[in-house]
């Protein structure tokens, strides 16, 4: 049992693949709701945030994105992530965020 533990917290833990798409599912509309209400807040005007929102959601590639931070999140028990949502993100999705917008600078000029 303790084998079974230590072999547990020391690899990845098993996910099925809905459990995987669940999670997936919520870090993204989670991150584009975040940045909507952002820039919403920002005085930004509800058309120009909506049509950068879903240019950015089209650009979005999901299987890169779990490909570059599977690894990393696969390490959190489910209890883990929701317990330390901020922490796990910082680790594991921090990277892919910068890239993703740097990729993507093209587009503020829909704010304008």
């Amino acid at each position: 049992m303790a084998l079974v533990i230590f072999s547990g917290s020391a690899l990845a833990v098993e996910y099925s693949a809905y459990e995987k798409k669940a999670f997936y599912d919520g870090f993204e509309g989670g991150m584009f709701y975040s940045l909507e209400q952002t820039l919403l807040q920002r005085g930004i005007p509800q058309a120009k945030t909506s049509k950068y929102v879903a240019s950015l959601k089209g650009r979005l590639n999901r299987t890169q994105l779990e490909n570059a931070t599977w690894a990393c999140v696969s390490k959190y028990t489910p209890q883990q992530l929701a317990a330390s949502q901020k922490a796990v993100a910082d680790e594991c999705f921090a990277k892919w965020v910068d890239d993703f917008y740097g990729k993507n600078t093209d587009l503020i000029n829909l704010l304008k």
